[in-house]
């Protein structure tokens, strides 16, 4: 069936939610692997029924489009260790559609970039390797799959290497190394810290399970 817009290839995280069960709903995340303004190609580890109905966030910091979606077709992937999915927007408020029309008229110069950054306010406890110093109470500000925002009550130096610990079920410490910090705290006493993950980028599971993770905390 030819599709009436045209899909443009970009790889952006989504989490979704099913709207056609009874509460607790069957939730996920995956990846876009394309988006237009009727639909996308969704890439997820579980497949979903054709036909059933969903409740998509779609992350494209700063953008965030929500929607409705129907599922019209399910395709396995490689190894079966996850599956595409194709879904058409059956429920799109026009402020989302203008937000969905932003992302497109940027995906059409390229894919999204691999670390692109989004927003995770968590609180998280940074320890810094072979120091004496004790295990520092922070938040997180924003991640990516290679590297994060931190806010500290003590300023590291570069190169300082640290495991953060999110505070979220099922989370492991994450190995990361300060490649910047700030020279003054913000009104809360906080410093800013950037770092980058040393063991290599986050595999995408992982990186999308801390959103899932936070949403469900939070619930």
């Amino acid at each position: 069936m030819r599709q009436r817009f045209l899909r443009h290839t970009i790889q952006i995280p989504v989490l979704y939610k099913r709207l056609d069960q009874e509460e607790p709903a069957q939730t996920g995340t995956g990846w876009t692997e394309d988006l237009g303004e009727g639909g996308a190609c969704l890439k997820l580890s579980t497949p979903l029924l054709m036909g059933c109905r969903l409740g998509l966030v779609i992350f494209a910091e700063p953008e965030v489009v929500e929607a409705e979606a129907r599922v019209v077709w399910v395709r396995q992937g490689g190894q079966r260790t996850f599956y595409y999915h194709g879904v058409e927007f059956v429920q799109l408020s026009p402020p989302y559609y203008q937000s969905l029309l932003k992302i497109l008229a940027q995906g059409k110069s390229g894919q999204y970039r691999a670390f692109q950054r989004f927003p995770l306010a968590l609180p998280i406890s940074c320890q810094p390797v072979s120091s004496d110093v004790p295990a520092l109470e922070g938040k997180i500000g924003n991640i990516s799959r290679g590297g994060a925002l931190i806010f500290l009550p003590k300023q590291l130096l570069p190169r300082t290497k640290v495991e953060i610990a999110l505070h979220v079920p099922h989370t492991d410490r994450i190995r990361a190394r300060v490649r910047w910090a700030s020279d003054s705290s913000d009104d809360s006493g906080l410093f800013r810290h950037g770092v980058e993950f040393v063991q290599g980028p986050l595999e995408n599971h992982r990186f999308l399970s801390l959103f899932t993770d936070a949403t469900d905390d939070k619930s």
